[in-house]
């Protein structure tokens, strides 16, 4: 694993995150080089996405952090996490939260938490269980493009609970494409905010993305 100890660079990340500091850029870099070298052992993320790290997931998870300002404390569950995305990198960005990698697939969780242990994240525990399973109670609850919308929020709904632990405030923050409209479409649960990524990062990549904000649900 020793590639994984040289950060990748991330020329992407600089351009559209400038305010990020440069400590964090460099865990960055290093999550980025931890999952290409796990991805070599362990299907991680597709083979194809492997060249394009930066850009399809470190970038695409830190497109969250636009609108996302939580509270110190707050704790998250990342549903699906599968390489860890967006919830190693919002662990990096938010060292003062507590985050929660869950992910039903045992060697994933084996290889998310090592990463998380080689760049020194103490806010990091994995847990590899299906979300169904789980009775603990978060303040927000993420996810990328998983599974239907319905779903997910299905799973998702049940850990959260009310309150505003940051803004927004405390729900589902869940990428998706273009067909959560038609997987919403006549239902009554909609999200609160809809987000289109391009605007912010106005690349071929991110067109037709959006980033979604579903409010907890109020208590009783």
């Amino acid at each position: 694993m020793s590639e994984a100890n040289v950060p990748m660079k991330l020329p992407l990340v600089r351009e559209y995150f400038p305010k990020l500091a440069d400590d964090t850029v460099a865990q960055l870099g290093r999550l980025a080089a931890g999952v290409r070298a796990w991805n070599e052992r362990i299907n991680l993320i597709s083979r194809k996405d492997a060249d394009n790290i930066e850009e399809h997931h470190v970038l695409h998870a830190l497109t969250m952090t636009r609108v996302l300002r939580p509270a110190a404390g707050a704790a998250f569950a990342d549903l699906g996490t599968g390489g860890g995305f967006p919830g190693l990198v919002l662990a990096i960005v938010y060292p003062e939260c507590r985050f929660t990698l869950v992910d039903s697939v045992g060697k994933k969780i084996g290889a998310v938490t090592a990463m998380a242990d080689e760049l020194g994240l103490k806010n990091v525990r994995g847990l590899a269980v299906r979300a169904e399973t789980i009775r603990e109670k978060f303040d927000y609850v993420t996810g990328r493009a998983v599974t239907a919308l319905p779903a997910f929020l299905g799973w998702a709904r049940p850990l959260l609970r009310p309150g505003h632990a940051g803004q927004p405030g405390n729900g589902v923050l869940y990428f998706k494409g273009t067909l959560w409209r038609e997987e919403l479409a006549g239902g009554a649960v909609q999200p609160a905010a809809v987000w289109p990524l391009d605007a912010w990062v106005p690349r071929p990549f991110f067109a037709e993305k959006f980033l979604l904000h579903f409010r907890a649900p109020i208590a009783g």
